[in-house]
């Protein structure tokens, strides 16, 4: 008797050749997939770091790209510098804290000049020339560069992570983007998801409803008898952007090809293993998410739901049903569940057109993610290498 699971499994299936992805890539289903409205709701979406799973349970959390990242910086060191050490403790504090209020129009290149100017005007005159010409130093060293970089997001009112494309550029290459449309039935399915980029692997799921359990009474209903989902998209789009000047790919790369020692603290807590290791906290990254808009649903039971099974269903659809469990919402989703005279229950599930949905994300490993730096930052040790000791 087929699953929940098993139907899960199937519609990941159908939804991943219904929307043109190649057999093998690295699609991951978000879950549950509210409308997303604003530049913050976007930018989340690239800032979780993606469970090894088909389906990301979105609203668990998880790690996150710019914190975990933020730790790994700590855990790095760069080439030997004397700035803290030239311009003094009390100095040194005071312009860490300064930078965290310059706004991310300026950048790191601009940290020599800026200094001087400030050491000038904030009493540090004697030091404002040697700072400077330390600074400079400091910003050729890529995981130096990196860290002074972060401090811009670390000040009294921390600075949200930023990706280099925003809401207006989303929005835009949505409502442009062409229609999708797929149907699928559990009779005919391909639940078999064993050659999948996580051979299968499922950390966590909804049942018939959001935040039902796929074990409920109602679930297996649902997934033992015949099921059919229509599903059209009047736009899709894969949206790509890319970390903002808090990230460092150097850094990272350089980080990633030394599983030991420089530019690793061998006292830090944090290593190799702990970020990038088999149970690392950055393994895997969002490089795009998948986005539609003028959603229509339609699911099809041909289960016999027992009154009690109906009234509990009537009593949750408006939070979200299967397969994206969008709720009813004044952003523009809606969900209906209705059943017939033989107790048959038909879902619809729709968003309006000028309501983007994230419905999904594509998944890189580590390596790939930063693969375009790693070659670069090892010619760049090798360079350094006799430097650093």
């Amino acid at each position: 008797m087929p699953s929940f699971l098993d139907l899960q499994n199937g519609f990941y299936n159908a939804l991943s050749q219904g929307l043109g992805f190649p057999p093998g890539s690295a699609f991951q289903m978000s879950q549950p997939s509210p409308p997303v409205l604003n530049q913050t709701q976007l930018w989340n979406y690239f800032n979780l770091i993606p469970p090894f799973s088909l389906t990301n349970f979105i609203s668990s959390g998880g790690n996150q790209f710019f914190d975990d990242y933020k730790g790994l910086l700590s855990a790095l060191t760069g080439a030997p510098n004397t700035f803290e050490q030239d311009v003094g403790a009390a100095c040194n504090a005071a312009w860490n804290a300064y930078v965290g209020t310059l706004p991310l129009t300026v950048t790191i290149n601009q940290f020599p000049a800026i200094f001087q100017r400030w050491a000038l005007t904030h009493g540090y005159t004697s030091v404002a020339n040697k700072g400077a010409n330390d600074l400079a130093q400091m910003i050729l060293d890529p995981i130096t560069a990196a860290q002074l970089a972060i401090l811009q997001y670390l000040g009294t009112a921390p600075t949200p992570p930023n990706w280099d494309q925003g809401y207006d550029a989303f929005t835009g290459q949505l409502n442009s983007a062409p229609s999708r449309a797929f149907n699928v039935s559990s009779s005919t399915m391909n639940s078999n998801v064993s050659n999948t980029w996580c051979k299968g692997s499922q950390s966590a799921f909804f049942g018939l409803w959001s935040n039902s359990s796929s074990s409920s009474q109602e679930s297996q209903t649902f997934a033992a008898s015949g099921v059919t989902v229509d599903a059209s998209f009047q736009h899709v789009t894969t949206f790509t952007a890319v970390p903002g000047q808090w990230y460092s790919s150097s850094a990272m790369g350089d980080a990633f090809s030394h599983e030991s020692g420089p530019p690793w603290v061998l006292t830090s807590p944090i290593t190799w293993r702990t970020t990038f290791g088999t149970s690392g906290n950055m393994q895997r990254f969002a490089s795009n998410i998948i986005a539609v808009s003028g959603m229509y649903i339609k699911v099809e039971s041909v289960a016999t739901f027992s009154q009690a099974e109906q009234s509990a269903i009537h009593n949750n659809s408006s939070i979200g049903m299967w397969p994206f469990y969008s709720s009813n919402s004044d952003s523009g989703t809606n969900t209906s569940a209705s059943f017939n005279q033989n107790a048959n229950m038909t879902v619809i599930i729709t968003s309006r057109p000028d309501v983007p949905i994230v419905i999904g994300v594509d998944v890189v490993p580590v390596a790939t993610y930063v693969g375009h730096a790693v070659e670069g930052a090892k010619l760049y040790a090798a360079a350094t290498t006799r430097h650093r000791r």
